[in-house]
């Protein structure tokens, strides 16, 4: 996981965040946001490894709301 945050600054890139943004027959979906040139590039991702990139890089963890609330049974 250094690699990528190393490959996505070597860019001229940074990773901003990563979101949880999709739970679908059981399985999660994630996306990196990565700040390159002025704009968001969201690149998806296993959630897994989106989340230890997030703590690799000390960026935040977004869930997307209705994620919540189906985990959460609300």
């Amino acid at each position: 996981h250094d690699l990528i945050v190393s490959v996505v600054k070597n860019m001229g890139g940074e990773l901003r965040d990563v979101y949880i943004n999709e739970l679908c027959e059981h399985t999660y979906y994630a996306k990196l946001r990565i700040h390159l040139n002025g704009e968001i590039i969201e690149v998806d991702c296993r959630p897994s490894d989106a989340i230890a990139l997030a703590v690799t890089a000390g960026v935040p963890i977004y869930v997307a709301e209705d994620v919540l609330e189906v985990v959460c049974g609300e």
